[in-house]
C-alpha cells in the first residue's frame, strides 16, 4: 500500500473528530459566492462583495452586549482592575494574534495616559498590567505558524498554568470558531482550577455540540462562562481571520474600553477626564459605529482608495515584486494581517535574519522609528513569552512522536530572531519590483516621524507610495498618495480605528489574493495544512470543486503533500496541485 493511501485511510477513519464540513465557518458563504469572477471584473466589486459578509456583526454585536454574560465580563474586569487581579487573554491562530493586540492596547493607553496626568504615574502603571495574553504555541506563533499545536488540548491546558493564573484572576479564551482543541484545553483548565472563565465562540453551540466530543466536553463545564457571537459564514470559506476576528475585536474591545472608561469616570477629576479627551460610547454605540465603518468602506473615495491599493499589490506580486510596509501606532494591526497570509493563501512566512536561502515574505512590516529589540517592546508590550517546553514535557503532554523528535523552535528567544525594526534589511529591495508603503492612520505619520525613514530610503526601492486611512489631514505627505477616508469616533483604547485597520487590511489581503486567482469562487484553494483542521479543509476543497468522494479527495491530498520536498511547501497549495492532476483548472471558476 502507499503511503499516500496509508495517510489518507488514517485520516479518513482515526481523525473523525476533525471532519468539519458540517461546522458553518467551514462552508462556503452565499453572500460572497463568485467572489473570483467579480473581482476579475471590477476591484471595486469584489472588495463590496467581501465587505457584504460583515454586514450581519452589528446585529449579533448588539444583542451580545445586551446579555448578563457581556456585562458580566465587564463587572469582572473591573473587579480586577480595582482588586489588583489580571485579565488574561488565551487564544489560538488569528485569534490568538488578536488576544496579543487587545492585551497590547491596553497597556499603551495607561502607559500613555502617565505623560498627560503623570500624578496617576504608579496608578496607572499598575492598571496597565491588569491584561495579560498568550497565544498557542507562544509568541513565535505571531509571526509564523506552529504546525499542528492547536490539535492538543494538552497543550492549551499546560500554557494556562504556566501563565500564573491565580483565583481571582480572569480567563478570556478567544474561543475563534469554536473547534481548535488547545482553547478548549485552556478553557477547562481555567474552569478546574476555580478560575472566573469566558469562553468567546463563533460557531452555533448545538452543531458544534453535535459534531465534536471536545465541544461537548467545553460546554459541560457550567463553570464557564459562555458568549456566543455566531455572524454567518466567512467571506472566504474558512479563513476565520475575517469575521471571527473582527466580532472578536468588536465585543472583547468593547468590554476592555467599557470597564477602562467606568473605572476613569469614577476616580478622575472634571478637569482630569476633560485631558483624557476621549469619550466612552454605550455599548450599542460600538455595534452602530462599526456598522458605519463597514458603510464608509463600502463607498465614493474610501472604496475607490481600496481597490486602488489591491490593484497596486495584484501588479507587484504578479511580477514578482516585493511590498515592505513601515508604520509605528498600528505596527501590530498591520503585522497581525501580513503573517496571517502565509497560513491562508500558503505564502512564505517571515524569514529569520540568520535565514539566507528561504523565500522571502511576499509583504512585511516594518517600525521606522525603532531598532528590533526595541520595536518588539513596542508591539507586545510585555516581556517575549516562548514555550521552553522539554522532549519529556511533550511526551507527558501525548505529542505526536514527530513533535518529540524534532521539538520545535518556539522558545522565548524566537522573536528577536525576526527584524521589524528601521535597520536598512536590503532584502525588502532584492526582488522587483520592490514596493515601499507608509501607513498613515488618522495623520499620526505625518507628525511621528516615520515620513523621514519613507523619504530616506525609498530610492533603494522600485517605487512606493503612501497608504492613508481613516481621518486624513488634507496636507499630502508623499504626490504618490492612496488614500481611504474614514471618520470615526475616538474612545479610551480607540478601539473602532483599530477595527477600520483590520478591516481595511484584511480587505487588502484577501482581495488581492482574489484579484490574483489565488481564491476560487469563495473558497481558499491556496490554504496551508499546518494541523488537521486544515487537511480536512483541504480536503473537503478537493472533493467540493473535483466532484469527488471525501476518501478519494483525501488520497489526492496526501499523494500531494507527501510527495513534494518539504523546501517545496510555497510553490503553490496542494490543493491547487491536487486539482491540477484531476484536470479541474483553479484558474477557471465554473
Amino acid at each position: 500500500m502507499e503511503d499516500y493511501v496509508r495517510a489518507a485511510r488514517d485520516f479518513v477513519e482515526n481523525e473523525k473528530q476533525f471532519h468539519l464540513g458540517a461546522i458553518p465557518t467551514e462552508q462556503s458563504n452565499p453572500l460572497t459566492r463568485g467572489l473570483s469572477a467579480k473581482i476579475r471584473r471590477s476591484t471595486q466589486e469584489g472588495v463590496k462583495t467581501i465587505l457584504a459578509a460583515d454586514q450581519y456583526i452589528p446585529s449579533v454585536a448588539k444583542t451580545c452586549f445586551e446579555t448578563d454574560a457581556f456585562r458580566k465580563l465587564t463587572a469582572d474586569i473591573r473587579r480586577c482592575m480595582e482588586e489588583g487581579h489580571r485579565v488574561i487573554l488565551s487564544s489560538v491562530g488569528a485569534s490568538g494574534r488578536m488576544a496579543l493586540q487587545l492585551d497590547s492596547t491596553w497597556r499603551k493607553f495607561w502607559q500613555d495616559l502617565i505623560v498627560r496626568l503623570p500624578v496617576h504615574a504608579q496608578e496607572f502603571t499598575a492598571l496597565s498590567l491588569v491584561t495579560d495574553s498568550f497565544m498557542t504555541g507562544g509568541d513565535r506563533a505571531c509571526v509564523r505558524s506552529v504546525e499542528n499545536f492547536e490539535d492538543y488540548q494538552t497543550f492549551g491546558a499546560q500554557q494556562t498554568i504556566d501563565s500564573g493564573i491565580e483565583k481571582g484572576d480572569v480567563l478570556v479564551v478567544l474561543a475563534e470558531c469554536g473547534l481548535s482543541s488547545s482553547t478548549i484545553g485552556s478553557a477547562v483548565q481555567g474552569d478546574e482550577m476555580g478560575i472566573a472563565t469566558y469562553y468567546l465562540y463563533y460557531n452555533p453551540k448545538d452543531i458544534l455540540c453535535e459534531h465534536l466530543e471536545r465541544a461537548r466536553k467545553v460546554f459541560s463545564h457550567t463553570g464557564i462562562t459562555f458568549i456566543p457571537m455566531f455572524a454567518g459564514n466567512m467571506a472566504v470559506a474558512g479563513s476565520t481571520r475575517m469575521q471571527v476576528t473582527t466580532i472578536e475585536l468588536l465585543i472583547m474591545g468593547a468590554a476592555l474600553e467599557i470597564a477602562a472608561g467606568g473605572y476613569l469616570q469614577d476616580h478622575l477629576t472634571a478637569q482630569e477626564l476633560e485631558t483624557v479627551g476621549v469619550g466612552v460610547l454605550a455599548p450599542e454605540k460600538y455595534a452602530e459605529m462599526f456598522e458605519d465603518c463597514v458603510r464608509q468602506l463600502s463607498c465614493g473615495e474610501a472604496l475607490s482608495g481600496m481597490a486602488k491599493a489591491v490593484e497596486f499589490e495584484a501588479e507587484t506580486y504578479t511580477k514578482g515584486g516585493l511590498v515592505t510596509y513601515i508604520t509605528h501606532d498600528y505596527l501590530q494591526d498591520i503585522l497581525t494581517d501580513t503573517t496571517e497570509r502565509q497560513p491562508t493563501f500558503t505564502l512564505p512566512p517571515f524569514r529569520r535574519t540568520d535565514d539566507h536561502t528561504s523565500p522571502l515574505s511576499w509583504a512585511y512590516a516594518k517600525d521606522p522609528l525603532y531598532p528590533a529589540e526595541v520595536a518588539w517592546q513596542h508591539i507586545i508590550r510585555r516581556p517575549l513569552k516562548g514555550l521552553d517546553w522539554t522532549r519529556e514535557d511533550y511526551i507527558r503532554m501525548g505529542a505526536d512522536p514527530s513533535i518529540v523528535a524534532h521539538p520545535p523552535e518556539v522558545g522565548s528567544d524566537q522573536l528577536s530572531y525576526y527584524d521589524l525594526g528601521w535597520s536598512d534589511d536590503a532584502t525588502r529591495y532584492s526582488q522587483h519590483p520592490a514596493q515601499l508603503v507608509l501607513v498613515d492612520i488618522d495623520g499620526l505619520s505625518a507628525k511621528n516621524g516615520c515620513v523621514d525613514w519613507y523619504r530616506k530610503y525609498l530610492g533603494k526601492f522600485d517605487g512606493g507610495l503612501v497608504l492613508r486611512i481613516g481621518d486624513i489631514p488634507d496636507e499630502k505627505i508623499d504626490e504618490n498618495e492612496i488614500r481611504i477616508p474614514v471618520k470615526l469616533p475616538h474612545t479610551v483604547m480607540e478601539l473602532l480605528p483599530h477595527l477600520m485597520v483590520k478591516l481595511a487590511f484584511n480587505l487588502l489581503s484577501t482581495a488581492t489574493m482574489a484579484k490574483m486567482g489565488r481564491v476560487w469562487s469563495n473558497w481558499m484553494i491556496q490554504v496551508l495544512p499546518t494541523n488537521k483542521k486544515l487537511i480536512d479543509r483541504s480536503t473537503r476543497i478537493i472533493a467540493e470543486l473535483a466532484h469527488i468522494p471525501y476518501e478519494q479527495a483525501c488520497e489526492e491530498f496526501f499523494k500531494s503533500y507527501l510527495g513534494r520536498p518539504k523546501d517545496q511547501e510555497y510553490r503553490e497549495s496542494y490543493v491547487v496541485e491536487s486539482l491540477k492532476r484531476l484536470g479541474v483548472d483553479p484558474d477557471q471558476e465554473e
